[in-house]
């Protein structure tokens, strides 16, 4: 805690986390994270693993909807405690959202057009999610356990692109290196922060023992000049021509101009603690999570192609109704319990007999429109002519966000499969509603943009799209709540109803579009009919 003195000379307690925040306003998390290195205050997340169950599930039947992670693991866990278990899954393959694209695969929108994917060199596309952060102990949990080999993903390059079009100044359409940028708005905020100290300008914001440890942080992170505190050309900003051998000793790139950089909209707002600089991902697809707990759940549990068409319960049981996709033969399946992982946005729309405040509180969350692209290369470009390895470039282009440079392959002479476009919310939408080859052209459009003269020539004509919220089985990418609705409807939920209970992202709460909030999901539900089955 530090004190302010007001200009009527009264003291106000300001604590070092107010400072922070002022300091972020200005520049950013890394400004942050540099004040909290010369503070020592970083810190790092914690562990978890699946509840410990203490009911025994023998002679109880439990019929689980949906075959995504938080179905199959539902599933998985509770066949262990000797539960019967049973999944009834809409779709001809399991997974939920967490897919791949790989030669052969199909992607049907609702009254959409009919995608086959024809990759090439076993490659895929990843167009449910895409990365594991390392504090996803959760999801790596099951990785390990499951046997789903892992391999780095990439998920920040300094050499990949900032690009912006419609701004003030020399950088308005031009592809940027995201290092300079990022180093040009450290530097440029570390020099002012240290000016500001020097100058007597935070006196009655931080004593003078911080200052000191602060102005000496600054000093040596290398980008400020130690004898003025000036931010100018220097090593870690990089070179316009790389040093060689004897006297060649290379010249420093020219930085932006603090205009140029306040310009740029790109890029300011940093990631979250989910979105670190190297991640995982599965070798060979994101599907293979799913897979492998497909493989290890009892033989016969789940039923592909079964879309359920009434949930009716009682006090003593359930009774879910469902017909076959392909044959239109309508089955009853009875249990005693039933976990719902069905996205809410389509449960609701199931004939049913839920109270109305359930029906109500389901009815809360929308469905999250979210839409991605792969698009395949005949060339590893990005890496060959620009360095870029991993990484995404991004934009603010209208509809397009990001493109993102695949991580498996590195180096190699295969072609490569690129995220063209990854976009949620309105933009997503508006997106949505064009043909395939539409869709394609304003990938390659954008992209183009960013790699002139190498994206559009070197596209070997094969795409795949999704649109979330157009698929019938989903009707979103995830569901988003307000936080007034999900104090309110939420408890409702969470306590179903009878025999009823509620799982999936859609009781996640800040990782609703990540495999991890599917499976904290799951094993609260988990613990939830662990408790009731002990209550009898």
């Amino acid at each position: 805690m530090t004190i302010i003195k007001t200009h009527q000379d009264q003291d106000i307690k300001v604590s070092k986390r107010q400072l922070l925040k002022s300091i972020g306003m200005v520049g950013g998390s890394a400004a942050v994270f540099t004040a909290m290195q010369g503070w020592d205050l970083a810190s790092a997340s914690t562990s978890k693993a699946p509840p410990k169950l203490s009911s025994d599930g023998k002679g109880k039947k439990l019929v689980i909807l949906g075959a995504g992670l938080s179905g199959m693991i539902i599933a998985l866990e509770m066949s262990k405690k000797g539960y019967d278990v049973e999944i009834l899954e809409a779709e001809n393959l399991v997974g939920g959202r967490c897919k791949s694209a790989s030669k052969g695969s199909v992607i049907q929108e609702e009254n959409g057009e009919k995608q086959v994917c024809n990759f090439k060199e076993g490659q895929y596309f990843n167009y449910g999610p895409w990365r594991i952060p390392a504090q996803h102990l959760p999801t790596l949990h099951y990785c390990h356990t499951l046997g789903v080999k892992l391999e780095p993903l990439i998920n920040k390059s300094p050499m990949a692109y900032y690009y912006a079009e419609n701004i003030d100044g020399a950088l308005n359409g031009v592809p940027v290196r995201q290092g300079d940028v990022d180093y040009d708005r450290e530097g440029h905020v570390e020099e002012l922060l240290a000016k500001a100290i020097n100058k007597g300008s935070l006196d009655d914001v931080i004593n003078q023992e911080d200052k000191e440890r602060l102005i000496e942080h600054l000093a040596n992170t290398g980008l400020l000049s130690r004898k003025d505190l000036n931010y100018r050309p220097n090593q870690i900003r990089g070179f316009s021509n790389y040093p060689g051998a004897g006297m060649d000793f290379g010249k420093y790139s020219d930085i932006y101009s603090l205009t140029e950089i306040f310009n740029m909209p790109v890029g300011r707002r940093h990631e979250n603690e989910d979105h670190p600089v190297v991640m995982f991902q599965p070798i060979g697809g994101m599907d293979q999570v799913a897979m492998a707990l497909y493989k290890n759940l009892p033989n016969g549990v789940v039923k592909l192609n079964s879309e359920v068409t009434e949930i009716t319960h009682t006090d003593d049981g359930v009774k879910i109704d469902y017909k076959n996709t392909e044959t239109g033969e309508l089955s009853t399946a009875t249990g005693d319990y039933c976990i719902s992982s069905i996205q809410f946005p389509v449960v609701t729309k199931i004939k049913n007999n839920f109270n109305k405040d359930l029906l109500n509180s389901l009815k809360s969350p929308a469905g999250t429109p979210a839409f991605k692209q792969g698009l395949q290369m005949k060339r590893r470009f990005w890496e060959q002519d620009d360095m870029i390895y991993g990484g995404a470039s991004l934009t603010n282009i209208p509809g397009h966000s990001l493109t993102a440079y695949p991580s498996s392959d590195l180096h190699s002479n295969k072609p490569g499969v690129l995220l063209g476009s990854y976009i949620w919310g309105g933009e997503a939408a508006k997106l949505s509603n064009l043909s395939i080859k539409d869709r394609t052209q304003f990938a390659l459009n954008a992209g183009e943009k960013i790699h002139p003269g190498n994206f559009k020539e070197n596209f070997n004509g094969e795409a795949m799209s999704i649109a979330w919220h157009r698929h019938k089985y989903h009707l979103g990418g995830w569901v988003t709540w307000t936080n007034r609705k999900r104090r309110r409807q939420m408890p409702t939920i969470l306590k179903g109803e009878k025999r009823v209970l509620f799982t999936g992202n859609n009781i996640s709460t800040v990782h609703s579009g990540w495999m991890v909030g599917a499976i904290e999901a799951a094993w609260h539900t988990m613990a939830e009919l662990d408790k009731r089955v002990g209550q009898g």
